[in-house]
């Protein structure tokens, strides 16, 4: 992926590339087509807001891609599709009919493996449209709920993971009023979510309680309780066994997915980098709600200040600062100026 180190370069021959990126699309070879659909999410995931104004040449193009028999094209469209609509802003608001149509029928006859792209999808149409997606928020948030409530193997675990994402996006776009409704059962769904065993749902559901936190304000504290304990423990895990440490097992040196013992502990970062952002998030949202657990937790992040993960430690600086941000705001501090005595 050439853009990823020369973007500003890249971004003088924008209309060049759609250009070629839309012949592409249009080819009559398979491979082409599906080798246009990757270049476009490529392109698109460095430069959203440029590609988005070429919306009404490849949204057609995308959606003809859509029909194809072929799997793998379909599925490279729609991860194309996820990423322009996020750089396309309220134009998307003219293909909402024709888009929530063909991902809910995804959603209810589409291969599994699409189902989580589909439900992407809409979270980001849902993001860019606003309030304009009201009148498809009861259908969807339906079928939101029902993934938020699958077991089963990993395919299945990552949809509910998308679908729990999802929720969040939908109840930002919508609304507090409109998803209070919804808030409870969603909520128990993602905290039932928290106790399975999968790094990737434990993660999401600390995205949808930052979310919903934000929607929600201090009407969001009665959950704090069943949260700050989650927070907890995902901060506090011990990563030494992940990297054998612990262990006179030799690591395995022919793995051959690359992923082994230090993927393994990269997942429990990953874990602990979104754990600290929704620590933040939480606190600012509901600020005295979240007093009571503010000392455990604050304890917790400057430890994390040593992690290895430069990730991690980004993330616990952030947090403390917006901690300090916080504090300040229930203080009500008088502004400073220059020159006042302390």
């Amino acid at each position: 992926n050439v853009i990823e180190g020369c973007v500003d370069y890249i971004r003088t021959g924008t209309n060049d590339i759609i250009a070629i990126i839309c012949a592409g699309l249009g080819d009559p070879d398979a491979r082409v087509r599906s080798a246009s659909c990757v270049a476009l999410a490529a392109v698109s995931d460095e430069l959203s807001d440029e590609v988005g104004e070429h919306h009404e040449k490849l949204v057609p193009l995308i959606f003809n891609i859509l029909n194809d028999s072929n799997m793998t094209i379909v599925k490279h469209a729609m991860t194309a599709l996820d990423v322009i609509i996020e750089g396309m802003g309220d134009s998307v608001v003219r293909y909402l009919p024709d888009l929530m149509q063909r991902m809910v029928v995804v959603l209810e006859t589409g291969a599994d493996d699409l189902k989580p792209l589909a439900l992407s999808v809409i979270g980001s149409v849902a993001h860019s449209s606003g309030q304009a997606f009201g009148p498809y928020f009861g259908e969807v948030i339906a079928r939101i709920k029902n993934a938020m409530a699958l077991t089963g193997d990993d395919d299945v675990m990552a949809l509910r993971g998308v679908a729990t994402d999802t929720a969040a996006t939908v109840a930002e776009a919508a609304g507090k009023d409109a998803f209070t409704p919804y808030l409870e059962e969603t909520m128990k769904l993602a905290l039932q979510g928290m106790e399975l065993e999968s790094s990737n749902l434990r993660e999401c559901g600390y995205c949808y309680f930052g979310v919903m936190s934000r929607v929600f304000g201090s009407d969001f504290t009665p959950f704090l309780s069943l949260i700050a304990p989650q927070l907890l423990q995902s901060l506090r895990i011990d990563e030494s066994s992940a990297f054998g440490l612990e262990t006179d097992e030799e690591p395995d040196m022919d793995d051959e997915d690359g992923q082994g013992q230090l993927g393994m502990s990269t997942a429990i970062a990953d874990e602990k980098e979104v754990a600290i952002d929704a620590a933040g998030e939480l606190f600012a949202s509901t600020t005295s709600g979240f007093l009571p657990y503010v000392e455990d937790i604050a304890k917790e992040l400057v430890a994390l200040l040593d992690h290895y993960s430069d990730s991690v430690r980004k993330s616990a600086v952030v947090s403390l600062f917006t901690f300090i941000r916080t504090f300040s705001k229930i203080g009500n501090a008088e502004k400073w100026q220059a020159g006042v005595p302390l």
